[in-house]
């Protein structure tokens, strides 16, 4: 019996750490399969607190100030430019923050 109780308070920590990124989820449907939507997120700042971001496995500097406050983890949109950094300059939208941020492409 407390093996089924462990397993179940198991599953019921891993399902709610999944849900929580607080998003709700809305599978779409295509060609028969239910698919999740596709979200994208700063991977990583290097150092902390500077203008130095992976995205996507490409690197992305940031042109101003405004992009220094960014972490990683944060939920991102492209608004102009390449994911893989093939352009002179992106254009991110961080939902966190609610705010936009120019950076140069360094496709290294």
């Amino acid at each position: 019996m407390f093996k089924l109780a462990s397993a179940c308070a198991l599953v019921l920590v891993a399902w709610q750490a999944a849900l929580a990124d607080g998003m709700p989820y809305q599978p779409y449907r295509h060609r028969g399969f239910y698919l999740p939507p596709e979200r994208h997120v700063i991977e990583v700042v290097r150092p902390p607190y500077s203008a130095n971001f992976i995205i996507n496995g490409a690197r992305f500097v940031g042109r101003s100030p405004a992009c220094w406050s960014w972490a990683a983890g944060e939920r991102i949109k492209l608004l102009a430019g390449d994911w893989n950094a093939r352009c002179d300059y992106a254009v991110f939208y961080n939902f966190y923050r609610r705010s936009t941020c120019e950076m140069w492409c360094r496709p290294w």
